[in-house]
């Protein structure tokens, strides 16, 4: 069983389109002083990679549509969840096949390759939540 020592959600929204810089910068922020010996910048990729995803497909891309944001944090695991706003006609999904040249399809690969374990859940109100975990 994994006891979390820290957590912190938040709702991030724009009036315009949802920013994914300034998600990636508010998850750091959250981390300052307790993500001692995890890769950051690792954990920046995958929130970028899945936040724009989240812009892309669902309705979190719509003019004052955002994302909830989770970071947990225990001894030795980070975990972050990034739940968008429904609307999206799929599940979040690494593509079977696709080329090096893709514009896409490679963000959830990325993640998969990042995380220690990475995972997606579709809520009863048809959003979707992304999550992974990194150990120290």
């Amino acid at each position: 069983m994994i006891v979390w020592e820290g957590g912190r959600t938040e709702r991030m929204c724009s009036s315009g389109v949802l920013d994914v810089r300034e998600v990636r910068a508010r998850v750091r922020k959250a981390l300052c002083g307790c993500a001692g010996g995890f890769d950051l910048d690792d954990v920046g990729l995958m929130v970028c990679e899945i936040a724009t995803n989240a812009v892309r497909h669902s309705a979190s891309g719509r003019p004052g549509g955002g994302v909830c944001v989770t970071v947990l944090v225990s001894a030795g695991r980070l975990r972050v969840e990034i739940q968008d706003d429904g609307g999206s006609r799929g599940h979040p999904m690494i593509p079977a096949e696709g080329s090096a040249w893709d514009e896409c399809g490679r963000g959830l690969l990325m993640v998969r390759e990042l995380a220690g374990r990475w995972g997606t859940l579709r809520g009863e109100d048809g959003r979707h939540t992304v999550w992974f975990e990194v150990v120290r």
